[in-house]
């Protein structure tokens, strides 16, 4: 779904999102994570990319979704409301086996040509995953330019607790 929506993705942007999905938010939340909401949320247009979901799952079984901003915004829901559920959401300690169980996934869609991305990219990464273990990564700068992506990473359940059912922007 991700490569459909985000097809400048590439194989560190997917790592990414396996990441967000397997770890969660909790490498985020520091003393400065309120802080960088609010900055964050102070200068984005909320009329960008209209076509965004509100919330978008980041992990296969949904439990981990991404709170896109901007339909957020516009639905004039609580930046409060969303950073207490961000800090509670902190709490996922992640699984390295399924980390690596769902980075296998992807490697073998794109060795059989399901998804359309660079090996050569991936291999590097796997070198790093190897060489440094497995650590929270940055999109990359093509997948910024493409999508200015504007979201938090939150536990669809305690999302639904504070926010109800999510709802179209």
């Amino acid at each position: 779904m991700h490569v459909e929506r985000y097809p400048q993705a590439q194989p560190r942007d997917i790592y990414k999102l396996i990441f967000q999905g397997v770890y969660g938010v909790g490498h985020i939340i520091t003393g400065k994570a309120w802080d960088y909401l609010q900055e964050e949320a102070s200068k984005i247009s909320i009329e960008d990319y209209p076509d965004r979901p509100l919330i978008e799952p980041v992990s296969p079984d949904g439990f981990m979704i991404r709170v896109n901003l901007r339909p957020f915004m516009r639905m004039n829901l609580s930046l409060e409301g969303l950073f207490q559920v961000m800090t509670a959401s902190a709490d996922v300690e992640g699984d390295e086996e399924r980390f690596i169980e769902l980075w296998r996934v992807f490697v073998d869609l794109v060795e059989i040509g399901n998804i359309p991305m660079e090996l050569e990219r991936i291999r590097v990464i796997q070198d790093s995953i190897r060489g440094e273990g497995i650590k929270p990564k940055h999109h990359t700068e093509a997948y910024r330019q493409a999508y200015y992506p504007a979201y938090r990473v939150v536990r669809l359940d305690l999302f639904r607790n504070e926010f109800g059912e999510p709802k179209h922007a």
